[in-house]
């Protein structure tokens, strides 16, 4: 793929995710191709090549009949995941502080530095999601590495509204993320666990906040 093009898909993509992210393009609401391209001034291409990245960023979603539809972000929807995670991932992760490999910890430590450079809120919560895999790598053969991985990727969304809601949480996140790395570092196996779980729980408080906040925006600019 040429690099120009790819260029201009992920500048597409770019544009179109904070659309959706800020509630120009609501739930329900039905993205065109050419309409897209017309409005970017680009070919069809790259849309519907970004169509596919907010399809699997859990954005839209892309039916034969229905076109491509912006998902709604729901506080439902996001305590489940999180009641999942928080249940799930500290397990996993103190099984991992005693069978992580020098090279992933070394992996996690870049990525770690990646996000405390990071303002984007896409970028951010992708290195997020490495992040904790990377960490938690050790254990990918078992069943609940599968299960928290697919968890961390329909948590992303809404990772990415709440930085773009309340950009000041990057601080206290990549803060807490070191704390994490401290404890892998130390094979302090309990530690981790703990963390893990606040961090995931205080997460899950600033992503409820920010999806009932842009409810409330979209409620605003609807009456």
């Amino acid at each position: 793929m040429p690099r120009v093009f790819k260029t201009i898909e992920q500048h597409v993509l770019s544009l179109l995710r904070n659309d959706i992210l800020s509630g120009t393009y609501q739930p329900g609401a039905k993205l065109r191709q050419d309409e897209v391209a017309k409005r970017f001034g680009v070919s069809t291409t790259p849309v519907r090549e970004a169509f596919r990245g907010l399809r699997s960023e859990g954005l839209v979603s892309i039916d034969a009949n229905k076109g491509v539809v912006v998902k709604g972000l729901t506080v439902n929807d996001v305590e489940e995941i999180y009641a999942l995670r928080i249940l799930l991932e500290p397990i996993l992760a103190k099984k991992a502080v005693n069978s992580i490999t020098p090279e992933s910890l070394q992996a996690a430590q870049i990525i770690h530095d990646q996000m405390c450079a990071a303002t984007d809120p896409h970028q951010w919560s992708v290195l997020n999601r490495e992040f904790h895999l990377q960490l938690m790598m050790s254990e990918e053969s078992s069943r609940l590495y599968e299960i928290v991985k697919n968890l961390l990727m329909v948590a992303e969304p809404y990772v990415s509204l709440s930085i773009f809601i309340h950009p000041q949480i990057l601080q206290a996140d990549n803060k807490e993320h070191g704390m994490i790395l401290d404890g892998y570092l130390t094979k302090s196996s309990t530690q981790v666990e703990n963390i893990v779980k606040q961090h995931l729980e205080q997460t899950l408080a600033a992503i409820q906040e920010s999806v009932n906040e842009t409810a409330l925006r979209k409620m605003a600019v609807s009456a």
